[in-house]
């Protein structure tokens, strides 16, 4: 695994809302999170929440992958193009020393399991820390989610309705539907995700 900090993906961050015309101040208000604080993520001395995070990719039009990819790090598609005699080289197997790993500002840690960032798609896995807060912000974005947790007992709830979730339970439901995930027990969660996004002119089934 391959710990990131917040510098470089504050600096995508701010070369996206630059790019995108965007204020410091505009963008804080179409997040829901102070000026000062995207402030403090762009220079590398903060971490945005997963909410956040979501909002910030939709708002400046970016991909997740565009600000959470590690510098110099090769597309999915690029690594596709390369001979696959080499299953590493070629990008069809990671090494679980070579995922790029990042926390969360809410405290989930999220390790990317491919060796490139995949268009439409993004295959995670979460670890929880014991006994983190219910977050105050629930998420909403584009595409459908599935999940599968490894160890540990997870809390979800989808659109108020909660459940927990121990080692084998799994999920799947519309992205669009408000949620959050937290860990009240005294031990670490585990989990794998899996997020597709939604294609332009295709309708997501609700779970």
């Amino acid at each position: 695994m391959v710990e990131q900090d917040w510098g470089f993906v504050g600096e995508r961050v701010r070369a996206a809302r630059e790019s995108a015309g965007m204020t410091v101040r505009e963008l804080a208000r179409r997040i829901g999170v102070s000026p000062s604080h995207v402030s403090q993520v762009e220079r590398g001395i903060g971490a945005f929440s997963v909410p956040a995070l979501y909002a910030v990719a939709r708002e400046l039009d970016v991909s997740m992958h565009a600000l959470l990819d590690p510098p110099g790090q090769e597309t999915a598609a690029t690594l596709v193009s390369r001979p696959a005699n080499d299953l590493v080289a070629a990008g069809i197997v990671q090494r679980a020393g070579d995922h790029p790993s990042i926390v969360l500002g809410s405290g989930p840690r999220w390790s990317r399991l491919t060796a490139g960032g995949e268009e439409n798609a993004e295959f995670l896995e979460v670890v929880y820390a014991p006994r983190t807060p219910r977050p105050a912000e629930e998420i909403r974005h584009g595409g459908r989610e599935y999940g599968i947790v490894i160890s540990g007992e997870l809390t979800v709830e989808v659109e108020g309705a909660t459940e927990i979730l121990g080692p084998g339970d799994s999920i799947v439901f519309d992205s669009t539907r408000p949620h959050r995930f937290w860990n009240d027990a005294d031990s670490e969660v585990r989990a794998i995700w899996f997020v597709r996004d939604t294609l332009p002119g295709e309708s997501v089934p609700h779970a």
